[in-house]
């Protein structure tokens, strides 16, 4: 054969191989695109299933302390409808609702049915004579849970008011009024296990 026509049968060979082998570059450039999307989609599924057993582990911490609610609220109907009437109202007066069952605490033991021998009734141990024209008090619901803590709620803010938001300040006018200078309630307030 001569050498011309070893090139031409060759060429067609060369040719092939040459297209071969970029396709085969190709397909190694998609195989190694094709990896990295593998890996990239390994790493989001970890990290949703991290957080699925994150969540599974929330989930169950709600049901815990779902079951928790029902079984105090059966043993203590009471004190649950208490928590629940703090809860609401504290936010509505902007008010920390630890505080505020802090103050019951000492106010009146949890209570609804409290009256001290100086006049104050409810859980907030709100005292009628001082207050009853100036917040129109319905003395027939003074021990109504809601509105007894309403009532406490509303003095209070008068005079976190007036203590330019100290409540260290408040709580002393709360229970004292401008007559009186007990400084212990403040701290009695501030020392209960829901402060």
């Amino acid at each position: 054969m001569k050498k011309k026509e070893v090139v031409w049968l060759t060429m067609p060979i060369i040719l092939t191989s040459l297209l071969l082998f970029y396709a085969l570059t190709d397909v190694s450039k998609e195989n190694h695109r094709n990896l990295q999307e593998i890996n990239i989609l390994k790493n989001r599924l970890n990290k949703v299933e991290g957080e699925l057993s994150s969540s599974k582990e929330e989930l169950a911490d709600v049901a815990l302390i779902k079951y928790q609610d029902s079984v105090v609220r059966k043993k203590y109907p009471v004190f649950s409808q208490i928590v629940d009437v703090v809860y609401r109202k504290s936010n509505e007066y902007d008010f920390n609702p630890n505080l505020i069952l802090s103050m019951i605490l000492v106010e009146s033991g949890f209570n609804p049915k409290a009256v001290s021998s100086k006049g104050a009734y409810g859980l907030m141990q709100v005292t009628y004579d001082v207050w009853k024209d100036e917040l129109d008090i319905d003395a027939d619901r003074i021990f109504d849970i809601e509105y007894n803590i309403d009532l406490g709620l509303k003095i209070l803010k008068r005079y976190s008011k007036v203590a330019n938001g100290d409540m260290l300040r408040a709580l002393h006018l709360y229970n004292n009024g401008y007559l009186f200078n007990n400084e212990s309630y403040k701290y009695k307030v501030t020392g209960t296990i829901f402060y």
